[in-house]
């Protein structure tokens, strides 16, 4: 597989994925995250269990060889009960990778950015049918989104998050984390496992031309404190995972390509709406949606 070279400012907000983002539009006021249609149930369902699921699956086997470490345990633990992924993203395919190979049959919803929605509808229409939830860009749609990651929840689905935001592929570092990117859990009271993926070495007679192995590496459980520091919560899942990421990232782990720095680049990215103002959305949403917090063993 050929090597490349890839140059970042130090920052590390750049996105390297196939896909640029651009200037974002907002979302409508009204958009709905969560749709009523039966026919555009139908469709999304016909579309992720009849088509794309089983063939973005067959791509990680055959491809890149995915495996994922603690599945077994980490499917029994959380049966029951709707979750939230954490995980490192190095590429296009780490998204499918834990709704297929992880998930499957249960739906995995990922937060995606507001680009992916407002680019075209038509590409609106398909990612949605994959799970795509996009950010919220004013008070309006976040109340939405919050919505939709209740209802997801409660369907016991799994949400995934990637705190990184952008894409860097086959990265092997630790980069810096989304502001707020670990404030979801508490308000809705699920478990919370983080998950890293890492790479192993070609090998074979054509490993010159073979994608390097996933292997992703998923930790046990991890449940909110409810402390009444919201903070403090907030803090703790996230220097857990910049711990779990670190830990896995440092060892055997195969590197494709090369990133330098490089000072006068320069990246137009922002938090977003959402990352500024978490406290007041998520204040008004539970006032208005949630009449008590849904109560789950806290360990």
């Amino acid at each position: 597989m050929k090597r490349k070279t890839y140059y970042y400012s130090p920052s590390k907000k750049e996105d390297f994925s196939s896909v640029k983002i651009r200037d974002t539009k907002p979302l409508a006021n009204d958009y709905k995250f969560v749709t009523k249609n039966v026919f555009h149930k139908a469709f999304d369902f016909w579309f992720y269990y009849g088509l794309a699921a089983p063939i973005l699956a067959l791509v990680s086997i055959i491809r890149y060889h995915a495996k994922i470490e603690n599945k077994k345990y980490i499917r029994k633990a959380l049966k029951d009960t709707g979750f939230f992924i954490y995980s490192n993203h190095t590429m296009i395919a780490d998204a499918w990778d834990l709704q297929t190979l992880l998930l499957f049959p249960r739906r995995g919803y990922i937060v995606s950015q507001t680009d992916t929605i407002t680019r075209s509808k038509f590409l609106a229409f398909l990612v949605t049918a994959l799970g795509a939830v996009p950010l919220p860009t004013n008070f309006h749609n976040a109340r939405g989104f919050l919505h939709c990651l209740e209802t997801r929840l409660q369907e016991n689905a799994a949400v995934i998050i990637y705190p990184e935001a952008t894409i860097w592929p086959y990265y092997t570092g630790q980069r810096p984390i989304r502001k707020g990117s670990f404030k979801y859990p508490r308000t809705f009271n699920k478990p919370v496992i983080f998950a890293c993926t890492t790479f192993k070495e070609p090998r074979g007679l054509f490993k010159k031309y073979k994608a390097p192995r996933i292997v992703i590496h998923l930790s046990d459980p991890v449940y909110p404190t409810r402390n009444d520091v919201q903070k403090i919560d907030e803090k703790r899942l996230e220097e857990l995972y910049n711990a779990f990421i670190e830990k896995w990232t440092s060892q055997d782990n195969y590197v494709t390509n090369r990133f330098v720095l490089k000072e006068d680049k320069t990246y137009p990215y922002s938090d977003g709406f959402l990352e500024e103002h978490y406290d007041e959305a998520e204040k008004t949403y539970l006032e208005e949606n949630m009449k008590e917090p849904q109560k789950e063993k806290v360990r």
